[in-house]
């Protein structure tokens, strides 16, 4: 009897701590907002946050880096099926700021890669990442964490 119950026991707590990690995995993701895992060219990490919607891509690369940290931005467009660039390399170091791309779009979905390099004292090392979480505005102030990227949509509230 005693050894039935200790199964039980052990059962019953496998469950309770199962379904408690269940719904702490759920609050967590819940409460997450734009975010894509980090990437390394050389021993640098970086990241980057994309803000979709309206006429401009708005993009956020950072790293854990000093300095000699670059991002460049890249749109494939489902219209021309091309990789689209505006050919700019802009600063990714740890306190890098927003910046916005100098490219324009037509109504639709896009899809957005971010390339990487870091000087590492004698040259760049490359690196990159597709964005699969994209923080998509519907309006100036209605916005969320959504998988894809529309743009060229009125931001204008009625």
């Amino acid at each position: 009897m005693a050894t039935i119950a200790r199964t039980l026991i052990r059962r019953l707590a496998g469950l309770v701590v199962a379904t408690a990690a269940m719904f702490l995995g759920f609050a967590i993701v819940g409460s997450v907002g734009a975010a894509n895992a980090d990437t390394v060219a050389g021993s640098t990490v970086f990241g980057t946050t994309v803000e979709c919607g309206g006429e401009s891509l708005v993009f956020t690369s950072t790293s854990d880096a000093d300095s000699g940290s670059f991002a460049k931005i890249w749109v494939w467009d489902f219209y021309t099926e091309q990789w689209v660039t505006d050919g700019y390399w802009v600063e990714a170091d740890y306190y890098a700021s927003y910046n916005i791309s100098d490219l324009t779009f037509d109504p639709g979905y896009y899809m957005v890669y971010v390339q990487y390099a870091q000087w590492n004292g004698y040259d760049f090392d490359f690196s990159g990442e597709y964005i699969d979480t994209y923080e998509q505005y519907y309006t100036y102030s209605d916005h969320q964490a959504e998988s894809f990227c529309y743009m060229g949509n009125d931001l204008t509230e009625y």
